[in-house]
């Protein structure tokens, strides 16, 4: 059970990392990893980690610059994972 307690909460780790890329995107797609740091309120080091972990899964790509964009498999994420907190909100009540 702790196991998985830790699982969920990487996976909320990983929206809302996401879900502060797709806050901070330009108009070029691409967010700064310091504002991500801001709105995720994660230290830069474990950030760095979860963005290595999220590039490795396809969700996230980081160019030469080190700036962040989401993939189609990271929105895709940001929706299931949006969707699933809407299922388990609606059958609580």
């Amino acid at each position: 059970m702790r196991q998985d307690r830790r699982h969920r909460h990487k996976l909320q780790l990983f929206f809302e990392i996401l879900c502060a890329i797709e806050e901070d995107r330009t108009s070029n797609g691409l967010a700064k990893p310091t504002h991500v740091q801001h709105f995720s309120r994660l230290s830069y080091d474990k950030l760095m980690n979860h963005f290595t972990e999220l590039e490795m899964k396809g969700m996230i790509y980081r160019d030469d610059n080190g700036l962040i964009s989401i993939t189609i498999r990271g929105q895709k994420y940001i929706k299931q994972y949006s969707e699933l907190i809407t299922f388990i909100d609606n059958v609580s009540l």
